[in-house]
């Protein structure tokens, strides 16, 4: 759990890169207590548009983000491979300020489906290069650790967003986020240095030297140095997306990674965020929906710290394998009640906490692997010189499935009741369980590069993790 204690920089480093997880969090709940006030004839008085949307629109403005999810990944995955990790970060915040202006000043549904799509650029590739940026620049002891501060900043952003966003104008709420974003994007380009990784492959090595006497808060790195020398020089010079499928740690490593994170968007994770409020109003809760989601976004930030300290501790696989088996356990119970109530049994109303019970174990078991480890995982797994390519098209299409999820969530309710939609998640957490139980390996305590070795082994070599993982990949 040892950290690069007394480099304060190092600190206020994590802190400025995860400024776009936070505002990740912030956005991806962002429909939370936006949507009720664009939809209610109570809130007229709090509506630009001037009139209460359709259900139609509705459901555009909280499933758009994931177009742009599509998008902005590519744009940031070109940015990081020719100009490095450092300039990506920070354009990532650029579509985040567009949709804050936009989403504030805006008077028309349109001004807030283009924000959404801007958001959503922002936010499925701040996810990403949040993972790609910490799985470089950490010591394979620290890197779960490290990475999983993502998941602690995403998660006080939905907590942020659910404490702030009910209480404050739409314009207010935004003005307040646009400067959140505008304080990370000067401090990324002031403060945050470059992966050494990407400049050992670039040859610039006594630029890396210098990122690594930041980062470790030490000149002693020439050690470190010759073993990035050593493992760049391993990995083929050649990228882009066809070099994906001719190597075959390249091939292997996307494919593992594209099914674990198409899986993780079937937890329903998307349509939660989007629809907590009304899923609370649908539930027929006792407690007001602003209420319940607040003490929802409290659960999820306190239980986040169960990944921070679990994930080098126990390893991905066993706490991927707990997370997906309480989310199916969990999502089982939710669509058991809301079948009762399709149902019209007045035995429900004895239990209405029963919903807000359940989406607070939901979170607690997300957020004990299944929020962040799938992104850790794969850039862990993705070998560097494909790593943007192969990020950028699985984040493409882990967002595709979201819009597709999240938009058609009202249709399929429509024909197979919300109980139907979350039994479907339920079985895909069981389906989950199982494709980590056989397929994946176990990358705890391993180096980048005996990852790649490990995946460019047949099956039964066991020699790339001699010591002690027997698990194989298919």
């Amino acid at each position: 759990m040892h950290l690069f204690v007394g480099n304060f920089r190092f600190y206020f480093i994590v802190l400025t890169v995860n400024i776009i997880s936070l505002m990740s969090g912030m956005m991806l709940t962002w429909p939370s207590p936006i949507l009720p006030k664009l939809s209610s004839n109570e809130s007229l008085d709090q509506n630009p548009i001037g009139r209460v949307i359709t259900s139609s629109e509705l459901s555009w403005i909280a499933a758009l983000s994931s177009i742009g999810g599509i998008v902005g990944p590519l744009f940031t995955g070109l940015i990081m491979e020719k100009f490095g990790r450092k300039l990506a970060i920070a354009c990532t915040h650029i579509p985040n300020l567009i949709s804050c202006l936009l989403s504030a000043f805006g008077n028309d549904v349109w001004y807030f489906y283009i924000a959404r799509v801007a958001s959503g650029m922002s936010i499925y590739a701040g996810v990403s290069l949040g993972a790609i940026y910490f799985g470089e620049v950490g010591r394979s002891e620290t890197r779960g650790i490290l990475y999983s501060t993502t998941s602690i900043f995403i998660n006080l952003g939905t907590l942020l967003s659910y404490c702030i966003g009910p209480y404050t104008s739409i314009r207010d709420f935004n003005l307040i986020l646009f400067a959140i974003v505008l304080t990370g994007m000067i401090g990324t380009l002031i403060y945050v240095p470059e992966s050494p990784y990407f400049l050992v492959q670039k040859g610039e090595f006594e630029k890396a030297r210098q990122s690594l006497e930041v980062l470790r808060g030490t000149s002693n790195v020439e050690d470190e140095i010759g073993e990035l020398k050593m493992d760049m020089s391993k990995i083929p010079l050649k990228d882009g997306v066809f070099f994906i499928f001719k190597a075959k740690a390249a091939r292997k490593s996307f494919v593992l990674a594209l099914v674990l994170i198409i899986l993780q968007q079937f937890s329903g994770i998307n349509v939660i965020y989007s629809y907590t409020q009304l899923i609370f109003e649908q539930s027929g809760s006792k407690l007001s929906s602003d209420v319940s989601s607040i003490l929802v976004g409290v659960a999820q930030f306190c239980t986040i710290f169960i990944t921070t300290f679990g994930v080098d501790r126990f390893g991905r696989k066993k706490m991927l394998t707990f997370a997906s088996g309480g989310l199916a356990f969990t999502l089982g119970i939710l669509a058991t009640y809301f079948r009762f109530q399709d149902l019209g049994n007045e035995n429900t109303s004895s239990i209405n906490w029963l919903p807000l019970v359940c989406l607070i174990l939901f979170f607690v078991f997300f957020n004990s692997g299944m929020g962040g480890l799938p992104f850790l995982y794969m850039s862990e797994i993705l070998p560097s010189n494909v790593k943007s390519a192969s990020s950028s098209i699985i984040m493409a299409v882990y967002c595709l499935m979201g819009f597709l999820i999240t938009y058609f969530y009202n249709d399929i309710i429509n024909k197979i009741q919300a109980s139907g939609g979350f039994y479907v998640f339920a079985g895909s957490m069981v389906i989950f369980a199982v494709y980590v139980m056989i397929v994946l390996f176990e990358t705890k305590g391993k180096t980048l590069q005996e990852i790649n070795d490990h995946l460019s082994k047949s099956k039964r070599s066991k020699e790339a993790f001699p010591s002690e993982v027997k698990e194989t990949i298919s």
